[in-house]
This record gives C-alpha cells, sequence and structure tokens, in this order.
C-alpha cells in the first residue's frame, strides 16, 4: 500500500509498504490513487508565478525572436559562455523562439539568482530543458528526495534533470524500485545514493532492467543477493536498455568465461557500457601489448572487467609513466597482470606520484616489493594507506612487536572495511587508546595536506619526526 502524507510542504510517498504477494487490482487502485492526489506545494513568490504563467501560456502580445542570434545574446548575458549557449541551443532550440521580455529574460535572471552563471551553466548542459521550469517547481522533488532520507544534494548535482520531472513520476519509480527489490524504508538512501541516474526513468523500464539484472546473476530479483548485487553494480546500470544490457554481458560471459561470477564483476565495472565491437577489438589489443595467452586474458578480465574499459593507446601510455618511475618493463607487466585495473591509473598525475614517494619512503618499500603488492598502488593514500599506516605506527610503538614492519600489517589488511580495520587494532593502539575512525582519517588528512603542502617538508624530513 502506498502511504502518501504531506511533509514539508511537499508530498511524502513514504515507503511503500511491501505485503506478499499484492494484488494486480491493489497496485492500479495505489496507481490512480497516486495521480490523483492533490499535492501541496510551496507558494510561489509573484514573480515566480508570472514566470510560470508565461512559461504555461505565451502572452497573446508577445514578440517572438526573429531568430537565434537574440536567444544567444541573453544566455551571453547570464554568463554563460558562448560554447555552453551553442551547445544548449542546439539540443533544446525551442529557446530560440521563446519570447525575450517575457519568457527567457526571467527564466535565465531567476536561475542566475538561484544557482549563480557558473552553475547554471554547468546544470544546463546536463539538463537544456532547466529553464522550462521554475526553482521552486523543481525543488518539489529535491525535499521530497531530503525527506525520505536521500542524499538529495548529490541527486540535484549529478542528475540535474531529475528535479524538473513531476513529482509523482519520481516517486512513481522509486516506488518502483522499492517494490522489485523489496528495500526496507531505511535501504533506499543507500540505493539512491549509488544509482542517482535511475530517477531519470520510467517505472517499467527500471521495473525491466532489474530483470534483466536478476537473469543474469541467476538469483531470484526479490533476493537478498539482487540487492546486494545492485548495488555494487557500476552507477549507470539503468542508463542502457534491458535488451543491450543482457546482449553485452551474456557476450562478456560467452567470450572470457567465468559464468555468474565474470557477469556479477561485468555489472560492477559497467562493462555494458563498452560495445561488442569494442571489446573484441580492446581485447586482441591487450594481448599483443601485454604478451598475454588467451587463458590469461581470460583470467584478467574475468577478474578484472575494467580493464576492457580503457583504451589500449591509454594503458601503453600508462606502462610507460609507470616506466618512468624506475619500474622494470618486467615489473610493470607482473603488476597490469596482478591487477589488471591499475593499467588505468595515470602515473604522471600529483596524486600517484604522492602515493608511490609514501610508499617508498614513508613505508620504505622496495621496487621488488611495490612489484609483489601490486594492490597497494591502487589503493587511496588519503583513504587508506596513510591514516592507516599512522595509526599502526601507532600500535607499533605501543604493543605491537616492535620488529613487525608496518608495511607487513598494512598489507594484508589494506582490503578490510574501515569497521573491520578498528575491531583488529583498536585495543592495540597507546594509551589514551586511539580509535580510527572517520576523525582519525580526516585529522591525518588534515595533517599530511599542512605538513607537504603547506610546510613544504620533505618526506624524509616527515619520516625523521
Amino acid at each position: 500500500m502506498v502511504l502518501c502524507t504531506p511533509h514539508a510542504k511537499v508530498p511524502v510517498l513514504r515507503a511503500c509498504t511491501l505485503q506478499a504477494g499484492p494484488s494486480e487490482g491493489s497496485m492500479q487502485t495505489n496507481s490512480t490513487h497516486l495521480q490523483r492526489q492533490r499535492w501541496l506545494k510551496p507558494q510561489l513568490p509573484v514573480r515566480c508565478l508570472t514566470l510560470s504563467n508565461s512559461m504555461g501560456a505565451p502572452a497573446a502580445k508577445s514578440k517572438p525572436a526573429a531568430n537565434g542570434e537574440a536567444a544567444r545574446a541573453e544566455f551571453c548575458r547570464a554568463g554563460i559562455p558562448d560554447e555552453v549557449t551553442t551547445k544548449i541551443l542546439k539540443q533544446y532550440h525551442h529557446y530560440q523562439r521563446w519570447d525575450i521580455d517575457t519568457k527567457l529574460r526571467p527564466a535565465l535572471e531567476l536561475w542566475v539568482e538561484q544557482l549563480g552563471s557558473q552553475q547554471l551553466s554547468a546544470r544546463l548542459q546536463k539538463a537544456p530543458r532547466l529553464l522550462c521550469h521554475t526553482p521552486e517547481e523543481c525543488s518539489d522533488v529535491y525535499l521530497w528526495l531530503a525527506s525520505i532520507g536521500a542524499d538529495a544534494e548529490r541527486i540535484q548535482q549529478k542528475v540535474p534533470r531529475v528535479m524538473a520531472r513531476p513529482l509523482d513520476q519520481v516517486q512513481s519509480t522509486v516506488c518502483a524500485i522499492q517494490q522489485a527489490l523489496r528495500l526496507r524504508d531505511d535501504q533506499l538512501p543507500a540505493f539512491l545514493r549509488r544509482h542517482p541516474y535511475c530517477l531519470r526513468y520510467t517505472p517499467e523500464h527500471v521495473g525491466q532492467t532489474l530483470q534483466t539484472a536478476a537473469e543474469l546473476l541467476a538469483v531470484p530479483v526479490t533476493s537478498v543477493e539482487m540487492q546486494k548485487d545492485v548495488v555494487r553494480c557500476d552507477e549507470r546500470l539503468f542508463n542502457t536498455t534491458p535488451a543491450m544490457l543482457s546482449q553485452r554481458i551474456s557476450f562478456f560471459c560467452d567470450e572470457f568465461g567465468g559464468g555468474q561470477r565474470a557477469a556479477r564483476a561485468a555489472l560492477k565495472y559497467g562493462i555494458y557500457k563498452v560495445s561488442i565491437e569494442t571489446m573484441e577489438v580492446r581485447a586482441a589489443q591487450l594481448r599483443a601489448l601485454l604478451g598475454w595467452t588467451k587463458e590469461e586474458l581470460d583470467q584478467s578480465v574475468t577478474a578484472n572487467p575494467v580493464i576492457l574499459t580503457q583504451k589500449p593507446s591509454t594503458v601503453a601510455s600508462n606502462m610507460q609513466k609507470l616506466q618512468a618511475h624506475s619500474f622494470s618493463s618486467t615489473q610493470v607487466l607482473n603488476v597490469f597482470a596482478s591487477a589488471p585495473n591499475i593499467a588505468g591509473y595515470d602515473w604522471s598525475s600529483s596524486a600517484n606520484k604522492e602515493k608511490l614517494t609514501y610508499l617508498r619512503h614513508v613505508l620504505q618499500l622496495s621496487q621488488a616489493e611495490l612489484t609483489s603488492r601490486p594492490w597497494l598502488l591502487g589503493t587511496s593514500l588519503a583513504g587508506k594507506i596513510g591514516p592507516r599506516s599512522e595509526f599502526l605506527y601507532a600500535c607499533k610503538g605501543n604493543s605491537l612487536d616492535t620488529t613487525l614492519a608496518v608495511s607487513s600489517l598494512l598489507s594484508p589488511s589494506i582490503g578490510l572495511s574501515d569497521a573491520r580495520f578498528a575491531a583488529r587494532f583498536n585495543n592495540l593502539s597507546a594509551s589514551p587508546p586511539l580509535v580510527y575512525d572517520d576523525q582519525f582519517k580526516r585529522h591525518w588528512q588534515q595533517r599530511w595536506t599542512f605538513l607537504i603542502r603547506e610546510m613544504g617538508l620533505s618526506y624524509a624530513d616527515i619520516c625523521a619526526c
């Protein structure tokens, strides 16, 4: 049963309460009730009401722009770059026929006042029809998403066009997902954080996509396994058609083997975004580039399908960049064979250079040790390596065996979640005891940034402290 109650002046679809085996008639009744419900909307200021009315029915006395030059001038006046304006007018050419004084200019001014020119420019590139709605109309969706615990700000930034969808359509999509996967209310925010793009589509599309994914994984769509697998899937799972999703994942499993395990990895890394022809070409080029046999290619690709999302030219460039850090060609090939995802890392970036320097100077790992522990090269310095090694140093000075290198403890524990890492090492920290949590991680990140980027200390100076 769909429970609809007003909340914060917007309708709240508070959990599609799921009962075993709902009848088709009851679902239709709920859908009808949802469509007929008279929603409470926030009162618009006079300026917004005038704009909203002008959008719905152009004034009889208004004179439409003769061509796109007048519209282009208004976008320029609002601070929108010319190249962005060209893209917007190409995607939604109706702006060129809007009346300048009563429709286009007021719409631009209202959104510039709400977002600023720079942010509006970014939003219009993702949602060209944004000016067809007022900020107040879009805020209905924003407030409702916030009311069910979803990260509305993140959704607005990633998929701004969702905010311009009618509220009842967004609610129907969310309800369809909740019913299909049997999600509880408290599970919805995590799902929507992982899959914000699903809110762009109809209930029929998301339902068919979930059913297709369940068939590929050979699990019931309502199972707990399906819930976990979908949350791990690439965020653009719903951006392709169910037929294309099935075709590409099936080809991947048939070509490289691995069964349901390979299908699960392919869904997680979004291999369905790559066409079958591209998969075939890239697989052949990777074999030639890395010197793999067919069996080695199949094993690497099924374990880390993300390598097929990289252009072979990018992989070749990254190999050269890693060799520039004193790795031999043999060591680079061994690293890529053990952890193919590293082939997609740009080793000329400042973040990866900083990570390599930390591993060598702070953790004192040799080239041979880094080659034998390639997963460290694929791990975030700020997210795991830095704060965890700092915490282990504190433990080592207290109760851990001082002859046991921190790197020896860090390597096998790097794959643990923060909660499991804390459970394992919190009781070994110094007195007063340290607690490994988000606050500890933030403290390390702030301290590291200050020492390296503000004070300009070398790694040798930091290690000597």
